[in-house]
């Protein structure tokens, strides 16, 4: 699974690098530690308007917003309090879970990340993490998910109703990182990337393979080196983190 990642480049670098139209609101920035329930930046493609089936409608806008780390179902009556955040969706059986179905058809979104920490676990029960990533001047593309929750204790008008949540995918490691942990996030290419954005594009079986298949070739380039435990403690939020030990 992915549960902690790092976002070492500014909201500026990232705009340029996926050439995003339009900040949403405020953004969380640098971290070297992010956690699930954390603040995170996702990226969507939204149209102009929205038919009835909720097809979308005139040209699309690629922006960029913020929300929490843990995907609430749109349906869920206790909201973000009572459950546990819901991180991660296994790419093989999304379109099975009640979680994320919906989700995939046309809300898909990406997560930016310059790499993220995976644990080793030897037979002895000792844990090793390892930091993964696309090098000190890349940024890696995490496909995701992201839903709308609306809190009903709300008012209608009240702004803060509704609550913006994403989860990241996941799928069976490639083979560069198998010795690391069994699995890895779903990795975009500039060639997936955009179809995974693109509202007209209906996710079903056939994208997500296709993603996932692309996923490993961007997985066969990734660097990674082992860190200190420190990152182990969400407290910790330094770029000594990411320091090969």
């Amino acid at each position: 699974m992915c549960g902690r990642f790092v976002v070492a480049k500014t909201v500026s670098e990232i705009l340029n690098i996926f050439e995003v139209d339009e900040i949403v609101g405020e953004q969380p920035g640098l971290s070297y530690n992010v956690a699930p329930t954390h603040q995170i930046s996702i990226i969507v493609d939204r149209p102009d308007d929205k038919a009835p089936d909720g097809s979308p409608l005139g040209d699309l806008h690629r922006e960029i917003y913020s929300a929490r780390w843990g995907l609430v179902p749109r349906w869920s009556k206790d909201g973000p309090g009572n459950s546990s955040p819901l991180i991660n969706g296994r790419i093989e059986s999304i379109l099975e879970k009640p979680s994320f179905k919906e989700s995939v058809v046309r809300r898909r979104c990406v997560i930016p990340a310059s790499g993220y920490y995976e644990w080793h676990v030897a037979p002895d029960g000792t844990k090793q993490p390892f930091y993964i990533s696309a090098g000190p001047d890349g940024m890696l593309a995490l496909a995701g998910l992201y839903e709308w929750w609306r809190d009903p204790s709300k008012a209608a008008d009240d702004p803060s109703r509704w609550l913006l949540s994403a989860t990241t995918l996941t799928k069976h490691t490639a083979p560069e990182l198998e010795h690391i942990h069994d699995r890895n996030p779903v990795l975009l290419s500039a060639d997936t990337l955009d179809a995974w954005l693109d509202p007209h594009v209906i996710g079903d079986q056939e994208l997500l393979a296709a993603v996932a298949a692309e996923s490993n070739v961007v997985a066969s380039e990734v660097e990674f080196h082992k860190v200190d435990a420190a990152v182990g403690a969400v407290r910790n939020n330094s770029p000594e983190l990411i320091r090969a030990i």
